[in-house]
């Protein structure tokens, strides 16, 4: 079996494996997200409230009884799609292709997920705070900001990836 191919499998065992594990993890990671991004809102000047469904409706909003976050501000409701743990999944991909990049010493590996793990956090981040000037302010710049998000999402860890262990990648490469 060529190079090429082990690393295919062994990316594709990996992000099966990863998801599984993701699914539960997924929701306290959005969480997180939440609470650190209401902190980076509060820089820019936005008071939000992180609040679940559940406080939702027993403040007398009408939406769903949910465990997922939404901010709360100025009274707009600005929340996020059931399942919502799913949206940051990027993650799982990244790890997986750093895992099953060959040739990257043990050191290296850590240090390099290290790195790209605090990069897709930053941009989670930047991803879920964008909403609130976007649909608080009317801000035509961060709907900008959220539209990028969105569509880079997929391509993101793949070119943190190569960025991140080129040296590796060309080097199997030119082999």
């Amino acid at each position: 079996m060529n190079d090429r191919l082990k690393f295919l499998i062994r990316f594709l065992a990996l992000t099966a494996l990863l998801f599984l594990v993701w699914i539960p993890i997924g929701e306290k990671y959005l969480d997180l997200l939440a609470w650190v991004s209401k902190y980076v809102l509060l820089l820019l000047g936005y008071h939000v409230e992180v609040v679940t469904g559940e406080m939702l409706l027993a403040m007398g909003y009408n939406v769903g009884a949910s465990e997922t976050p939404f901010f709360l501000c100025q009274g707009v409701i600005i929340g996020m799609e059931s399942h919502a743990q799913l949206s940051n999944f990027n993650l799982v991909p990244l790890i997986a292709l750093i895992l099953a990049t060959p040739g990257v010493l043990p050191m290296r590996r850590v240090k390099v997920l290290l790195i790209g793990l605090f990069i897709l956090f930053c941009a989670h981040i930047v991803d879920l705070a964008s909403h609130v000037p976007m649909y608080c302010g009317g801000s035509e710049a961060w709907e900008t900001v959220v539209i990028f998000m969105s569509v880079s999402r997929v391509a993101v860890p793949f070119v943190l990836w190569f960025v991140l262990v080129k040296r590796e990648i060309l080097g199997a490469v030119r082999q």
